[in-house]
């Protein structure tokens, strides 16, 4: 149970970090490695503090989901004593997915291993071997899509992601990844239009809804931009990126009492952001 609530905090950088930190040296094995896993977007530092020692654990599933955890972080912060148990404990990682190559989850995990090392080549391979397999693994498709964008390949980012909407339209993290992509592009009809497939598949997700109300702000689109980042910011109240951008869109037609109100609880989630100050103190002086 302990590591199942470690897992779920998985790609949070900061829910319970002290806990995560903290489980990592836990008596269970089980427990850290889970704890290692749930550090993988941790800031780097801490990374570095809490998963170095678990590179030489007793247990080899702790020492590779430490492996796995450190292997994204530029190969100067692994200098000194740790390289060579890094090094160790990434060839351990590497040997344990290569005895189930006909599964698509050990074929995902060496391609991230292989994309965070900068080996592009080999992660391009793994994913379309895991697709292979399962040309319903949305993971490896996601993640094939972004390596591809990452390498300016987005007509095949594109492709891939259209080709998985096409056997499941239903899978929001790929019209949210399309979207992005379009966006990305300036291609903001057909953005907006992803996106808005993506919200409505995935009505829990904040940043979901926010990407679709600057998309939507952007073509001019003011209410349901507003409605859009309203949204965001019902499901994620500490996140100052919609209030702003909602200040910002009542400033723009004029209801200067609205954009104050939206610019004051900016400034309050982002007390140190110049911007936020500035953008307060020039509505402030309009009234």
């Amino acid at each position: 149970m302990r590591a199942t609530a470690l897992d779920e905090l998985r790609g949070r950088a900061d829910a319970g970090i002290a806990e995560r930190l903290a489980a990592t040296r836990d008596a269970d094995a089980e427990v850290r490695a889970a704890a290692a896993d749930s550090l993988e977007s941790a800031p780097p530092a801490q990374r570095v503090y809490a998963l170095g020692p678990l590179l030489t654990d007793p247990v080899l599933a702790v020492r590779i989901a430490a492996a796995r955890g450190l292997s994204s972080l530029p190969p100067d912060q692994l200098g000194g004593a740790l390289r060579p148990a890094f090094d160790a404990a990434l060839a351990e990682f590497v040997a344990v997915q290569n005895l189930s190559l006909d599964m698509p989850g050990s074929r995902l995990g060496l391609a991230v291993v292989y994309q965070n090392t900068g080996r592009t080549d080999l992660a391009e391979m793994h994913y379309r071997a895991a697709l292979k397999i399962d040309p319903d693994f949305t993971p490896a498709r996601a993640n094939l899509a972004r390596l591809y964008n990452a390498l300016a390949r987005n007509d095949d980012a594109e492709q891939v992601l259209k080709e998985g909407l096409q056997r499941q339209p239903g899978i929001g993290e790929l019209q949210y990844s399309l979207g992005l992509l379009l966006a990305e592009q300036g291609r903001l009809p057909e953005a907006a239009a992803a996106l808005a497939q993506a919200a409505r598949l995935l009505p829990e997700r904040a940043r979901v809804h926010l990407n679709l109300g600057l998309a939507l702000q952007q073509l001019g689109r003011r209410q349901p931009a507003q409605e859009a980042l309203q949204a965001a910011h019902r499901l994620d109240r500490l996140d100052p990126t919609a209030p702003q951008a909602l200040a910002i869109l009542h400033a723009q037609a004029g209801q200067r009492a609205e954009a104050l109100a939206w610019a004051e609880i900016y400034l309050a989630l982002a007390p140190g952001d110049p911007q936020a100050q500035r953008l307060v103190a020039e509505l402030r002086a309009r009234r």
